[in-house]
C-alpha cells in the first residue's frame, strides 16, 4: 500500500505540468479577438458608407431633361 501512494503522487505531478500550459493559452485568446473586431468593424462601415455614397450618383438620372428637348 505504500507503494501505491507514491504512484499518485506521480500521476498528480504529470497532470499538474499539463494544466500550466492551457492557462497561458487563454491570453493568447484576447489578443485574436482584439485583432479581428478592429479590422472587421471599419471593413463593415467602409463597405456600408461605399455602397450608400453609388447610391447617390442616381442623382445623374437628371440627364433624363436633355433627352426632351
Amino acid at each position: 500500500v505504500a507503494h501505491a501512494k507514491p504512484v499518485a503522487s506521480a500521476a498528480a505531478v504529470i497532470l499538474s505540468p499539463p494544466v500550466a500550459p492551457p492557462a497561458p493559452v487563454i491570453p493568447s485568446t484576447p489578443a485574436a479577438p482584439g485583432i479581428h473586431a478592429q479590422p472587421v468593424a471599419p471593413a463593415a462601415p467602409g463597405i456600408h458608407a461605399k455602397r450608400v455614397a453609388p447610391a447617390i450618383p442616381v442623382i445623374p438620372s437628371t440627364p433624363v431633361i436633355p433627352l426632351k428637348p
